[in-house]
């Protein structure tokens, strides 16, 4: 690891080279440890850039979505619309659609995100 430390400047690099120097670490393992350093680095930087591409809202949503799962709930958000239904053990579905969203009974369809009766 390159750290910069006061008055010490790259001590990790140093320490490389007077390894390399006296034969406690071999050209090979040298070349291996920098290909790492290399990659760790360009990993980094490639998921940083995933995790700026997301919005504020799609993170809210992913919360909302787990708390709700883990009661034991249905998700649903539309329209900016989020709903949990059926968390507590109560028998509820959600219903998403280009309406909307809503909670439907087991005696209710969706239908575009509208509740309709079974007839």
């Amino acid at each position: 690891m390159l750290t910069k430390r006061e008055g010490e400047g790259f001590r990790a690099l140093d320490d490389l080279a007077m390894g390399l120097d006296a034969g406690a670490i071999s050209r090979g393992k040298a070349i291996k440890l920098a290909g790492a350093a290399v990659a760790a680095s360009a990993l980094g930087l490639f998921a940083s850039r995933g995790a700026e591409g997301q919005e504020e809202g799609e993170v809210g949503i992913a919360i909302t979505r787990r708390r709700c799962h883990r009661k034991g709930g249905d998700f649903c958000s539309n329209r900016g619309r989020r709903i949990c239904c059926g968390a507590g053990g109560r028998r509820r579905r959600a219903c998403c659609g280009r309406n909307g969203a809503a909670c439907c009974s087991k005696n209710e369809r969706c239908d575009a995100g509208v509740c309709k009766k079974h007839n």
